[in-house]
C-alpha cells in the first residue's frame, strides 16, 4: 500500500512539474510573440505603415489586451490612418480633375486599402473601372507583360502585370499570364534562396548577400524577403548581445542591464542573456535606493531630467516601485512646463 502511495505521490509530483514547464513554454512564446510584434509596430509606424502596424498592435492586444503601449499606439496610428486615407482620397480627386485617371485611381486604391468606406472610394474606382480609359490602358498594359514575357525579360513583364491589374483585377487572361511569369522568376530565384537559407545561422553574411542576389532576379520572392528580414533581426540580436557584454566587462551594469533586457523581451533565453541579467539585477538591486535618493535630490534641485534618468534606472530594476514611478510622473509634468516656458 505505502508503495503504491509513493507512487502515486511520484505521478503527481511529475505532473505538475510537466504541467509548470508547459505552461512556461506557453508563457515564453507569448511574450516573445507579444514582444515581436510590439515592436515591429512601432518601426512600421515610424515607417508611416500605418495599416501594417495597426495589425501588429491588434495582435498584441488579442493577446494581452490590457498591453498599454499597444492600446497608445492604436490610438494614434488610427488617427494617423485617417490622416492618410484623406490625404490619397483628396490627391485622387485633383488627379481626376486634371484627366489623369491612372495616378487618380492608384490614390484612390490607396485610400480604399486604409478605409474600404471612405466617403464614395469604392464608387470613384468603379467609374474609371469601367471607363474606356481604363479598357485601353489594361489592353496597352497587358499585350506589352505578354511580349515582355516571350522574350523572356520577367521583370519588366511583371510590373507591367501589376499596372493592367490596376484596371482589371479579375481578368483570367491576366492572372494567368502572371502566374507564369512568377512561376519563372521564382525559378531564377531559387537557387540564391535555399543557399541563404542554408547559411542563415551558421553565416549570415553569406546569407545576406544570396538575398541580395535572389531579390535581383526576383524582387517578389518572399521567402528571400522573410530570411533578409531574419537576418536583421539575428544580427541586431548579436550587436545588443556585443554591446551587452562590452558594457558587462566595464562595469556599466545599466547599459548592460538594458541591453540584455532588450534581448530577453524579443528573443527569450537567447544565449547567456537569462544568466546576464540575474547576475546584474542583483548587482544593481543593491543600489536601488541610492538610485531612488539620487533621483528625489536632482528633483528638489529642479533638475527633472536628471531626476527622471535615475528614476528610470530604478524602474528598471524594479517595475513596480511606486513611490519611483509617482515621483517620475510628477518630474515628467514639470519638465515639460519648464520647457515651455523657455
Amino acid at each position: 500500500m505505502q508503495k503504491i502511495f509513493r507512487l502515486l505521490s511520484l505521478l503527481i509530483v511529475a505532473s505538475i512539474v510537466i504541467t509548470s514547464s508547459g505552461c512556461a513554454t506557453v508563457y515564453r512564446q507569448q511574450k516573445k510573440k507579444i514582444n515581436e510584434n510590439y515592436q515591429e509596430g512601432i518601426q512600421l509606424y515610424k515607417q508611416g505603415d500605418y495599416k501594417n502596424a495597426k495589425e501588429h498592435f491588434e495582435t498584441v492586444l488579442s493577446i494581452d489586451p490590457q498591453h498599454s503601449g499597444a492600446k497608445q499606439y492604436l490610438i494614434i496610428t488610427n488617427e494617423a490612418l485617417q490622416k492618410r486615407t484623406k490625404k490619397y482620397y483628396n490627391a485622387g480627386i485633383q488627379y481626376k480633375r486634371k484627366g489623369d485617371l491612372e495616378n487618380a485611381l492608384i490614390q484612390f486604391l490607396q485610400a480604399q486599402q486604409r478605409d474600404p468606406d471612405y466617403k464614395d472610394v469604392k464608387q470613384q474606382i468603379s467609374n474609371i473601372r469601367s471607363s474606356k480609359y481604363a479598357t485601353k490602358k489594361y489592353n496597352t498594359y497587358y499585350s506589352t507583360a505578354k511580349k515582355q514575357y516571350e522574350k523572356k525579360r520577367y521583370i519588366a513583364a511583371y510590373k507591367n502585370c501589376n499596372k493592367a491589374e490596376l484596371f482589371d483585377p479579375n481578368s483570367l487572361d491576366l492572372i494567368t499570364l502572371k502566374a507564369r511569369i512568377k512561376n519563372q522568376l521564382d525559378n531564377n530565384s531559387y537557387p540564391y534562396t535555399s543557399k541563404a537559407e542554408a547559411a542563415k545561422t551558421k553565416n549570415p553574411a553569406l546569407a545576406k548577400k544570396y538575398c541580395n542576389k535572389a531579390l535581383a532576379v526576383n524582387p517578389w520572392d518572399e521567402k528571400a524577403q522573410a530570411i533578409a528580414k531574419d537576418i536583421k533581426r539575428i544580427e541586431k540580436l548579436n550587436d545588443l548581445y556585443a554591446n551587452g557584454e562590452k558594457a558587462y566587462k566595464k562595469g556599466d551594469y545599466v547599459t548592460a542591464y538594458r541591453a540584455f533586457k532588450q534581448i530577453d523581451n524579443n528573443e527569450p533565453g537567447y544565449r547567456n542573456t537569462a544568466n546576464y541579467l540575474a547576475t546584474i539585477k542583483t548587482k544593481l538591486e543593491a543600489n536601488i535606493n541610492t538610485y531612488y535618493q539620487n533621483g528625489v535630490t536632482y528633483y528638489e534641485q529642479d533638475n527633472f531630467k536628471a531626476a527622471i534618468a535615475e528614476w528610470d534606472i530604478v524602474l528598471l530594476i524594479n517595475p513596480d516601485h511606486q513611490k519611483a514611478r509617482e515621483y517620475r510622473e510628477r518630474a515628467v509634468t514639470k519638465l515639460e512646463l519648464q520647457q515651455s516656458l523657455q
